[in-house]
């Protein structure tokens, strides 16, 4: 009967400490009436060269906290696609790769909206 008790008290302790927690398989859900101006499609302002190929940086960033990275070819309608999930922490934007959650990267919008930057000083616009 003692385990019993000690058993059920341990479960009880587990079940609190994991009330709280939010897993990437379940992204937080924007709750609000209103649209984060975070949301929609963002271009990086700068091409890079990969492969030979001048490519841009792109973000689909949904209301429901998970969106898209995207690198697209300059003229081209295709892109490789990589899961996201978004939130804001303290008024920075945070983005983490499906692929690897451990690792957060850092955005910070500009005042009047116009203009995502990340924490290497790489900017986007909205398109």
């Amino acid at each position: 009967m003692k385990k019993l008790i000690v058993l059920l008290g341990l479960l009880a302790v587990l079940f609190v400490a994991c009330a709280g927690c939010i897993s990437p398989d379940v992204p937080a859900v924007n709750n609000t009436t209103t649209t984060d101006p975070i949301v929609g499609t963002w271009q990086s302002t700068q091409s890079y060269t990969v492969d030979g190929k001048e490519v841009y940086l792109l973000y689909e960033i949904k209301d429901d906290n998970t969106g898209y990275a995207m690198m697209a070819e300059a003229g081209s309608t295709e892109a490789k696609k990589l899961d996201i999930f978004w939130g804001n922490d303290n008024g920075k934007y945070v983005f983490a790769y499906t692929t690897d959650t451990s690792k957060v990267y850092p955005h910070t919008l500009s005042a009047d909206g116009k203009i995502l930057t990340d924490q290497y000083g790489d900017t986007y616009t909205k398109i």
